[in-house]
């Protein structure tokens, strides 16, 4: 697999000083319209750091580019996936855009997310996998707020990534929910927590299944001491694709490759049969 890197940090950083930013936004106006649209407001500063650090974590990267293409190659995959870089407003780590002009989904990573070699390990290449699962069934992806924060779609979509990541890069589940983001303390509690409530966990998210909620508490960070308003929806998602893939012995590419009614079946069926099973 390609790595296609565009690097609009160089952009940036002659915009900064003068706050030109619409001069900046101009350098990839598809990529901030979509930014705006879902992730950052319009209005919201950016992530106005030193030239040296933005450099930095730029490099950084850059750096692990080569060990990911070889990981997915080696994974199964063939593909060319545009990756752009990018300063952004410290609200997301990435994700993955249709740009039509290009005809392609494009990932997008705003630097100033990502501090370590793990993290970028682990977050690049679940962003990578939402690129190649939206390529091999788009509709899977979002084309409006509600199709975005739809639960279902969500569990479906960051277990398939988060999964992936796991599988490409050889961690452990707790690794490729948290890489090092957090403390290690912290992830292990967290990861306790939703082993103890995953049965209620799999019913509150199976009754929420065809909702859109604005708060989208499943897979934001709302409440530290409760999972199910802080990244729950992650470990549901991840439990049940492992369901899945260790019941029909699916490779990643081919659970990428399943279209979307039939994985949301597997899902469902494997949420059922886990909620049967922690009832005993």
């Amino acid at each position: 697999m390609r790595i296609d890197l565009r690097d609009l940090t160089p952009d940036y950083l002659r915009c900064m000083a003068g706050r030109e930013w619409r001069t900046y936004e101009n350098a990839y106006p598809a990529l901030f319209r979509h930014y705006h649209r879902y992730w950052a407001s319009p209005e919201a500063e950016y992530a106005l750091q030193e030239a040296e650090a933005v450099r930095e974590k730029t490099a950084l990267l850059k750096s692990r580019q080569p060990v990911l293409e070889r990981l997915l190659t080696e994974a199964g995959f063939s593909d060319d996936v545009p990756v752009v870089l990018f300063v952004g407003k410290n609200t997301t780590n990435g994700h993955a855009f249709w740009d039509r002009k290009r005809g392609k989904f494009v990932v997008w990573l705003p630097v100033e997310a990502y501090a370590t070699p793990r993290q970028v390990d682990v977050f690049v290449t679940h962003e990578l996998i939402h690129a190649l699962h939206y390529t091999r069934q788009p509709e899977f992806f979002f084309r409006n707020e509600h199709q975005r924060k739809l639960v279902g779609r969500q569990v479906l979509t960051e277990g398939i990534a988060t999964f992936g990541s796991m599988r490409i890069t050889g961690c452990d589940a707790v690794t490729a929910l948290w890489a090092d983001y957090v403390s290690p303390e912290f992830a292990n509690r967290w990861y306790a927590q939703c082993r103890r409530r995953e049965r209620e966990i799999l019913g509150r998210v199976r009754a929420a299944w065809e909702t859109s909620s604005e708060k989208n508490e499943w897979f934001t960070m709302w409440d530290a001491n409760d999972v199910t308003r802080y990244r729950g929806g992650y470990y549901v998602g991840l439990r049940l694709v492992q369901a899945i893939h260790n019941q029909h012995g699916l490779s990643l590419p081919a659970l990428l490759a399943l279209e979307p009614q039939r994985l949301e079946a597997l899902a469902l069926e494997a949420a059922d049969r886990r909620r049967q099973s922690l009832a005993k």
